[in-house]
């Protein structure tokens, strides 16, 4: 029977904490960077045309506090428009013909 030094009952210890905040650390990196591309790949037409002064300044800092989470929901988000325009293109085909 193979026993793993590193847990005790479901509590990690030691080298799995280690483990557990690089990969957590790995995670919110590509969330950031993901939503900061996002952010400012137009960020000429986000900020021009609002009449109320839109500021980057606080869409930075909300996407420092929720890049975690606004990364896989944006993603979620994108696959299932793409579905559904896959979706409403193969039904416009099968019309046709």
């Amino acid at each position: 029977m193979i026993c793993n030094q590193n847990v005790v009952g479901s509590i990690p210890t030691g080298g799995s904490k280690f483990i557990f905040m690089s990969i957590f650390a790995a995670y919110y990196v590509m969330c950031v960077i993901y939503c900061f591309y996002q952010l400012f790949k137009n960020l000429n037409n986000r900020y021009s045309d609002d009449p109320t002064g839109g500021s980057p300044e606080l869409d930075t800092i909300m996407v420092m506090m929720m890049a975690w989470v606004l990364a896989p929901i944006d993603v979620s988000l994108t696959w299932i428009r793409w579905y559904k325009e896959a979706e409403i293109a193969r039904r416009r085909q099968t019309k046709i013909f």
